[in-house]
């Protein structure tokens, strides 16, 4: 009796164990989940995520999570940013950008110039009140308002406080002006720019909209284009552009662990006086501090118990810091 024939197979290899951060300037006419649907496929790691969204008609700094990274997406959202951006005036639409439809025209005349456009946007630096876009993912019982909004429903918004920290008019063509803004988390771009209409009594879209900073990151240094970043995945070099997690928190003061205790805090135990190798700056009871091995890597995020200061006179046996939230696998 003949054997059966051996039947070729292809092994097939897990997926790659890849994790940090990638800082991707992202191409117009694309959302952000687009890129990290994208960069999934392409990586085959099945955890990415993005740290903040920028609309399909902008372009920028877009940092994507990928693996234990997607952890941190909380720790991104309260970054300021900063954004290059055109107003046109004399014309708004449904979304506030140029990929709404049209709502309202008006000729822009020659007494609106680039003096009486910076005099208006001066009113909007600082701390203000500003009502969110209907094309926007807040949501209101339940519901994302751009859903509602695409059914032509408006409902009512509460104006939420966000701080401009600087806005800048680089130069006014008309109908375009093009403004520089450095402002706080949970800022419209497109709601800035029809706000400072309104005070010219124009109507006015975003024409055009560029993230150029997020938190420490910069798109001129810092960012990879798409296109660069998926050659890099294909040839296996994807952790040459990974940025490490703990980049987020250099600037946290920290504990260092001595090495046999490592384990025990990786769990999740709480860290006592006698697991510490070394603390590095100052800190008050309940801030939060990076949990370091002995050589200073970040490993976890932690709470404090007690001040930096009283470490020295507390019995070492008692709890200092508990972790509350893992930076590395």
């Amino acid at each position: 009796m003949m054997n059966a024939p051996i039947k070729e197979f292809t092994e097939v290899k897990p997926p790659p164990c890849f994790s940090g951060i990638l800082l991707i300037d992202k191409p117009t006419a694309m959302t952000s989940h687009d890129v990290v649907a994208i960069i999934r496929r392409e990586s085959r790691v099945s955890r990415v995520g993005h740290g903040g969204t920028l609309d399909p008609m902008a372009t920028g700094l877009l940092p994507i999570l990928v693996g234990s990274g997607t952890k941190l997406s909380d720790q991104l959202q309260g970054w300021d940013k900063s954004y290059r951006f055109d107003i046109t005036f004399g014309l708004s639409t449904e979304t506030g950008d140029a990929d709404g439809a049209p709502v309202a025209s008006m000729p822009v005349t020659s007494d609106i110039t680039g003096e009486k456009i910076l005099e208006a946007s001066k009113g909007f630096v600082g701390k203000i009140l500003q009502t969110p876009p209907m094309y926007s993912a807040i949501k209101k019982a339940g519901v994302p308002l751009y859903k509602m909004a695409r059914k032509g429903v408006s409902v009512e918004r509460e104006p939420r406080e966000i701080e401009i920290y600087s806005l800048e008019l680089e130069k006014f063509e008309s109908p375009v002006a093009v403004f520089h803004v450095h402002c706080s988390k949970g800022t419209y771009v497109r709601s800035l720019a029809e706000d400072i209409g309104n005070a010219l009594g124009l109507p006015a879209h975003v024409s055009r909209l560029i993230r150029t900073s997020y938190g420490q990151f910069s798109l001129k240094r810092d960012a990879h284009r798409l296109e660069d970043a998926l050659s890099a995945i294909r040839s296996g070099r994807l952790d040459s552009l990974l940025l490490s997690p703990d980049v987020l928190f250099t600037e946290l003061p920290s504990v260092r662990i001595l090495d046999q205790y490592l384990p025990a805090i990786q769990k999740g135990n709480n860290i006592l006086g006698f697991h510490l190798y070394m603390v590095e700056g100052l800190f008050n009871f309940s801030e939060t501090i990076r949990i370091c091995d002995r050589r200073g890597n970040c490993l976890a995020l932690g709470q404090s118990l007690l001040s930096s200061e009283s470490f020295p006179s507390t019995p070492k046996g008692l709890p200092v810091a508990k972790v509350v939230k893992k930076v590395k696998a």
